[in-house]
């Protein structure tokens, strides 16, 4: 059975107002336009990233684009990127890239399977351009099956793009950047002033918990970052 995280496709429209191929045309014409150096790409925890207090006053000096669409799947992103969101007027620097959390009906591997296929799309039309890999967060006000599918994505992505003995050319100038970590707290559960709904980030928690991803960026791109 054909892994689903690696087949293109776009998502159905059940509500019939064709929001998601809408923002796709309008991604479209901001890739055509720009000028930008860095593309953030993914699910709704990219998309509101932009709304954050750190993409305000840090990020967005970056010059960046953010392309998240809320409730994306892995197979949402490829689709995307496989139908013009990479083909930009400018050169892009780097790539931000973090989907999977929707998948909830897909196992961790075929989760880390589908961002491959992603990163190898990125690097077919943008040649060796620098992606950063934010592990996937832990959901849930509890321990769930879904943390654990999480952590397991996790493990596949560190486990490839930090181990020199896995080195090849996929693994070429990607970074993952742990920002699971200091979530959950010592009784397991994960707190509403960090995650408000247990699955997207307040905005202090995007301050502590992607301050990393800027950190790492800034090293990339040779900026000093902003204290």
């Amino acid at each position: 059975m054909l892994n689903p995280c690696v087949k293109p496709e776009r998502p159905e429209d059940t509500v019939g107002d064709g929001r998601w191929m809408s923002m796709h045309n309008r991604y479209l014409q901001e890739a055509k336009n720009s000028e930008s150096e860095v593309l953030f790409i993914g699910d709704s925890i990219i998309q509101q990233l932009q709304f954050s207090s750190l993409w305000v006053e840090k990020i967005s000096s970056l010059h960046c684009l953010n392309f998240g669409i809320g409730g994306d799947r892995v197979e949402n992103v490829l689709w995307r990127v496989q139908n013009g969101e990479l083909e930009f007027s400018a050169k892009i620097k780097a790539v931000v890239l973090m989907v999977g959390t929707n998948n909830i009906d897909c196992t961790g591997h075929e989760i880390f399977e589908g961002i491959l296929e992603i990163i190898r799309e990125i690097k077919r039309q943008l040649g060796n351009v620098a992606i950063l890999l934010p592990t996937l967060l832990p959901r849930g006000h509890h321990p769930n099956p879904y943390r654990e599918r999480n952590d397991h994505v996790n493990t596949f992505l560190l486990d490839k793009f930090c181990n020199e003995a896995n080195a090849d050319e996929i693994t070429s100038n990607v970074h993952v950047v742990a920002i699971d970590d200091h979530i959950v707290g010592n009784d397991r559960t994960i707190s509403h002033h960090l995650m408000h709904d247990y699955l997207h980030l307040t905005n202090s928690g995007y301050s502590k918990v992607f301050g990393k991803v800027y950190e790492t960026l800034c090293d990339i791109l040779k900026i000093p970052p902003k204290q």
